[in-house]
């Protein structure tokens, strides 16, 4: 028996196109379909990703300390030129 196993397929439209390789020789093919859930595993993994990503940085930051209470900030100073 042969078998080919392919990770992911995406269709257009309503058609759906399978190459096979040249030395499939079977004349006729039973076809099972069902919707690919790697896209929602590779999502999560990627939120899982950003979560830890996020945690990181926080992590990173929070090691600088700076005090803004006394800061003022005057717009025309930024453009006053000698």
């Amino acid at each position: 028996m042969e078998a080919i196993r392919r990770r992911k397929i995406k269709r257009e439209g309503r058609k759906l196109v399978i190459e096979l390789p040249e030395d499939f020789t079977a004349r006729e093919v039973d076809l099972i379909l069902w919707p690919s859930t790697e896209e929602n595993e590779s999502k999560k993994n990627k939120e899982t990703e950003l979560a830890e990503w996020k945690k990181d940085m926080e992590q990173f930051y929070s090691k600088f300390n700076v005090d803004l209470s006394g800061f003022k900030f005057n717009r025309d100073e930024l453009y006053d030129r000698p």
